[in-house]
């Protein structure tokens, strides 16, 4: 099998085991059976670190289903290929050419060497990050909740803000916090951390040795900055009437708000009630999402930047583009454009089916489609309300495009295509223009 066609059934066999685990009476907070579909939806959703429920997690699962969608958001977030590195270091072996290539694949590196060296490291760095988020939580939760309880709800909280997984265990996301600027602000700090993808995180720790960034560490760190600091500015502006006096608060509750869009599916508002423009400015973060090779989805910060750097240059008759006296290759601006343009298209003919087949409360507009839509293929979480009324055929669509928002839609591209017989390139044709425009 190609590399993306072991990527998707490495994915698919978490999902299976995780699914059958969820739907045994072992796992229910009542002894009962959960319905396989709705098992499923979880173990998709976890796996793929997205965060919608069918079900509410605090109230449907005990603390042995619980875990096992904690191990899913863990798996998801880290990949199933850092635990094959780690087991294959762990019984002395290491990792043949094929399995190279599939670490390649699975983390976006540009290269085969070193690439199970930097798995561990990857591995290392985010259990150091989640057990520092885990004790920051667990400063104000172990006084509210107990020790027991306080330290499992830290370590859950944790692993899921650092996976970009959304999922929580107060029944109603992070509302009781929404004047609490410092769960607020650890709660950010981790999605962020989450979402800066392994490549980054790798340049930074190895700057003072290196004495160097990569154009892609350089890129995915400017967007990351202007897009929380953009979006910081236009939420507080959009949420300005409801400024009480507290300007820490009010910092920290826009903060959360411009990084959770951005896969990761934490709330402290119904985003129900909020004005149409806060509802656009969320839809294009979830649709931006995170950074290559990070736990998080959407296009991606990179390639976004990329589409702003092109179109910067078309409009000044420039065919080239540059960024940091670097020439951006042409198939890198055709892959972004083509991505764009592939999400774009899953988004409208997802949300056109499910504007057919589900059931929409009265007062809501398209808005409670695309919403759920855009959420589950940037695999962020955030819903308007649909998911628990989702028909069974909507649940499976939801489950499909969380699952090629995880996987990433040309790694579902190239593991279900076809492989051309003759090399295109073997075989020229006559141009012949065709008026656009």
């Amino acid at each position: 099998m190609k590399p993306p066609q072991m990527i998707v059934l490495g994915f698919l066999a978490v999902i299976l085991i995780g699914s059958i685990f969820l739907a045994l009476p072992i796992s229910d907070q009542n002894g009962q059976a959960t319905s396989y579909l709705d098992s499923l939806f979880m173990a998709v959703s976890a796996t793929c670190v997205t965060g919608l429920a069918v079900v509410n997690t605090a109230d449907h699962w005990n603390t042995f289903g619980q875990a096992i969608i904690l191990l899913m958001v863990e798996v998801g977030g880290l990949g199933f290929m850092s635990f094959l590195v780690l087991l294959l270091n762990m019984t002395g072996q290491h990792p043949s050419f094929k399995s190279k290539m599939l670490i390649r694949d699975a983390y976006n590196f540009t290269s085969f060497n070193g690439g199970d060296q930097l798995v561990k490291s990857i591995v290392k760095l985010s259990l150091v990050t989640q057990l520092i988020g885990a004790c920051l939580l667990s400063l104000d939760f172990i006084p509210k909740f107990g020790w027991g309880k306080g330290i499992w709800f830290s370590v859950f909280h944790a692993v899921s803000a650092h996976s970009n997984a959304g999922f929580d265990l107060f029944e109603t996301s992070l509302f009781q916090f929404r004047n609490n600027p410092y769960v607020l602000t650890v709660m950010s700090l981790l999605i962020l951390s989450g979402s800066f993808g392994f490549i980054v995180w790798f340049d930074l720790l190895n700057f003072r040795k290196l004495k160097k960034i990569t154009l892609h560490s350089r890129l995915a760190l400017t967007m990351t900055a202007t897009l929380v600091v953009v979006g910081t500015a236009l939420y507080s502006l959009l949420n300005l009437h409801h400024f009480n006096g507290h300007i820490g608060t009010f910092l920290a509750q826009n903060f959360f708000l411009s990084i959770t869009p951005r896969s990761g599916g934490f709330a402290f508002s119904n985003y129900h009630a909020t004005s149409y423009a806060s509802l656009v400015l969320t839809m294009v973060l979830m649709f931006i999402g995170g950074t290559s090779g990070s736990t998080a989805g959407g296009v991606k910060t990179t390639t976004f930047g990329l589409l702003i750097l092109n179109i910067r240059y078309i409009f000044t008759n420039r065919y080239k583009t540059i960024y940091h006296e670097r020439r951006i290759p042409r198939r890198t601006i055709r892959r972004v454009y083509e991505i764009v343009f592939i999400y774009l298209a899953i988004i409208f003919v997802a949300s056109f089916i499910l504007l057919v087949t589900e059931h929409l409360p009265k007062d809501n507009g398209i808005e409670y489609v695309f919403f759920e839509v855009i959420s589950a293929l940037a695999t962020v979480g955030l819903s308007l309300g649909l998911t628990p009324d989702l028909t069974p055929f909507g649940k499976i669509l939801i489950m499909c495009l969380m699952f090629i928002g995880r996987i990433g839609v040309m790694t579902v591209i190239y593991a279900v295509g076809s492989r051309a017989k003759i090399d295109e390139e073997l075989i020229q044709y006559p141009e012949e223009e065709v008026v656009v425009g």
